[in-house]
């Protein structure tokens, strides 16, 4: 324990790198204003187990999807725990920051753990916690875009190093291990989980070349007689049943009952809904030219420089930057040339060739011009269709995260050669070096963006204006882009009131199919990927009561969102057939009362 503190002391110095982008900024998240931290903000406010224990896995929600109302998972049970204890101590904006980095510390030691076990090198397995904790896409995806579920990475490197000790060492406690933080992988981000879950297929194609050399690329004091092949099959076996054990009862104890939140009629992510947003043949949002990539170009593993991010505008801004970086993919070639046993090296960088080319998509395309026209990606195309889970994978590209892990590690036998060649100052040398790289070289930005949200006193005097009842705020997009405006869900939590927003943000239900609220959205929105189509026109006046009878109090309205003098006008014209507004600090509200008898 003494030998490992100063290599985990090392790691939480680089975790604490993002922090310096809130340096001096007190109130301000690590976030991309216009990521999904107003979203996060409302999750760690719902499912708060300390208010709210009863619906901290999930539960029925009435604030949102209004008058929809239904039951929703927790999409991150981990951050709504961490946050929630820490909140009081610090503050929202503190607690979720400290989460954040308290996210990468743990996936930093967690990668460390596993390469000290393969390599027997403590200073190089810091390369591997610091390449792949750091690696771009997990820090403009999850982090910049507050999407902090699938920041829960930290299950997968211990699960990974538990398995491949129970396939070389006697009993059966390493395999239970290895279930165990494979069952939590299922709880903490299920989605992360059929990502790592797929490195099996790599791993098997890989373990008849590493049979010979004990499963590690170093020789192994602990390893199996390989020759006794009794005892090796008596030991996997061990292993098989010891990881599928409590991985069945906690994953799929958690899976059951996300089904069957899924089930539920009145569910706001059922079954069917999230089916129709899958891929299916002949694969369209998969065409490498569209605007809506769901999957990365070859070429994206090599783009440098700040203007290669890539941003998705539709529904909401998330950012996507592929690159390893050239020294981490330099220092696993250059672990696989050196290592004693190059077929146990092997495996890491055929892991990330695997999922390299998974992340691409069915048309394996080398960029946006140059793709097949039919779909010939086996790789992609045999787990979409033949792992379990794989098909409810929106984004290819997140199997890049599995790639950066066997990229870290390769580059960590690397990183073992150099310290031995030129001594011990290199295991620090290097991490620092790979930062730099991300800093200055790669399309991460730097220092990274920050969000201090802000919303008007208003919202947190509504009974001042109207009376009880639902709140609809326009504009639903921001300036006339696809883009819903999350900050709905921030406000949500200050007045408290049910909205009709819904929380994978698709236009909502109610707002598309009441004919007055969808005139409003198909001015807001005419022309643009979101744009509607008239649902009744004979309706009109009748669902304007409607909207009173159902519940709702008032419209709010922020003028300097539209995205053009016209398209306010227009809007405006049509909310004042309800009454005039009240303005205050910069919105104007429109109270929806009965007719007076």
């Amino acid at each position: 324990m003494q030998r490992a503190s100063s290599p985990l002391f090392t790691l939480l110095v680089f975790a604490a790198l993002p922090l310096l982008s809130v340096w001096g900024m007190p109130g301000s998240f690590i976030a991309h204003p216009l990521g999904e931290l107003p979203i996060k903000i409302f999750v760690f406010d719902v499912f708060n187990p300390l208010t709210h224990p009863e619906r901290f896995l999930g539960g029925t929600l009435d604030m949102i999807s209004y008058p929809n109302v239904g039951t929703l998972n927790n999409p991150d049970p981990v951050g709504s725990l961490v946050v929630n204890l820490l909140r009081p101590l610090m503050g929202l904006p503190n607690a979720y920051n400290l989460f954040v980095c308290g996210q990468l510390y743990a996936a930093m030691c967690a990668t460390w753990l596993l390469a000290r076990d393969l390599i027997r090198d403590e200073r190089a397995a810091l390369t591997a916690a610091v390449a792949f904790t750091f690696t771009p896409l997990i820090l403009v995806y999850p982090v910049m875009g507050a999407i902090t579920d699938v920041l829960n990475f930290w299950p997968y490197p211990l699960a990974i190093l538990y398995t491949l000790r129970a396939l070389r060492q006697e009993g059966w406690r390493n395999g239970l291990l290895g279930g165990l933080f494979a069952g939590l992988g299922v709880v903490t981000c299920p989605y992360n989980f059929v990502v790592f879950a797929a490195a099996v297929v790599p791993a098997v194609l890989w373990l008849p070349l590493g049979w010979r050399d004990g499963l590690v690329p170093v020789e192994d004091p602990e390893a199996l007689d390989l020759s006794d092949r009794r005892a090796v099959a008596r030991q996997w076996l061990r292993a098989a049943v010891g990881v599928v054990v409590p991985l069945l009862v906690i994953g799929g104890a958690y899976a059951l009952q996300l089904r069957h939140i899924m089930d539920d009629p009145t569910s706001m992510i059922g079954a069917d809904a999230v089916d129709v947003t899958r891929h299916r043949p002949p694969y369209p949002y998969m065409w490498p030219p569209a605007t809506d990539r769901y999957m990365a170009y070859l070429s994206d593993y090599v783009a440098v420089g700040k203007d290669a991010m890539i941003v998705r505008d539709l529904g909401a801004r998330l950012f996507r930057a592929f690159s390893p970086g050239f020294l981490v993919m330099g220092l696993g070639v250059l672990g696989l040339v050196k290592a004693p046993r190059r077929r146990g090296a092997a495996l890491w960088l055929l892991i990330a060739a695997f999922f390299v080319i998974a992340s691409t998509g069915p048309f394996l395309p080398l960029d946006g011009t140059r793709f097949f026209a039919q779909p010939v990606n086996v790789i992609w195309l045999a787990l979409h269709h033949g792992f379990p889970g794989a098909d409810m994978l929106l984004e290819g590209f997140r199997y890049t995260f599995a790639a950066a892990l066997g990229f870290a590690v390769a580059a960590s036998l690397g990183a073992r050669w150099l310290i031995q060649r030129f001594g011990g100052w290199v295991g620090l040398a290097l991490p620092a070096l790979i930062t730099l790289e991300v800093v200055f070289v790669s399309p991460v930005p730097a220092p990274l963006p920050t969000f201090r949200p802000f919303a008007p006193a208003l919202y947190s005097h509504l009974d001042e204006l109207a009376g009880p009842g639902a709140i609809i705020e326009l504009p639903y997009t921001i300036e006339g882009t696809a883009l819903f405006d999350r900050m709905h869900f921030y406000h949500q939590t200050l007045h408290g009131r049910p909205i009709a927003n819904e929380v994978q943000g698709f236009l909502p239900r109610y707002l598309a199919t009441n004919e007055f609220t969808n005139r409003l959205l198909s001015i807001e929105n005419q022309n643009t990927a979101v744009s509607l189509p008239y649902v009744n026109r004979q309706r009109y006046k009748i669902d304007q009561q409607a909207l009173i009878d159902d519940g709702f109090a008032a419209i709010i309205v922020n003028p300097a969102h539209f995205r053009n003098d016209g398209v306010e006008q227009q809007i405006l014209e049509r909310l004042e057939e309800v009454g005039l507004p009240v303005a205050r600090e910069g919105r104007l509200v429109f109270v929806l009362r009965k007719p007076a008898p």
